[in-house]
């Protein structure tokens, strides 16, 4: 009976001395348990690629000439060459930010160049 009543508290012990020894705050994960995680950034290439396709439907529409889609096309280039050097040791969030205002501006360049008439260019 006594060796029952022994292994029955070597059983339990383990239990309690777990519970004991849990730690009292959640570990610092940088996030709390049970709330979603942030929605991931859009990729600066994809909306590159979008502006650059807008750019082409504007000068075959004719809504661009050649020499106004010439120079989005460069800015756009320009984009991609900072988001590349940027991304070599990882886009910080202010560097992220900044490439996401250059290519917001871009589009609206590109819209709003689109929307007005193009010049005659002999180009």
């Amino acid at each position: 009976m006594k060796a029952i009543v022994v292994a029955a508290a070597l059983l339990i012990v383990p239990f309690a001395a777990q519970a004991q020894i849990a730690p009292r705050t959640p570990p610092d994960s940088g996030r709390l348990p049970g709330i979603a995680d942030p929605p991931t950034r859009p990729t600066i290439g994809r909306e590159l690629r979008e502006t650059h396709e807008r750019i082409d439907w504007g000068r075959e529409s004719g809504d661009l000439s050649k020499r106004e889609a010439r120079a989005l096309r460069r800015e756009n280039r320009q984009i991609g060459v900072l988001a590349d050097r940027y991304g070599r040791d990882g886009i910080s969030d202010a560097e992220y930010r900044e490439l996401e205002m250059r290519a917001r501006v871009l589009q609206s360049q590109v819209e709003a160049q689109r929307i007005r008439p193009a010049t005659n260019d002999p180009d």
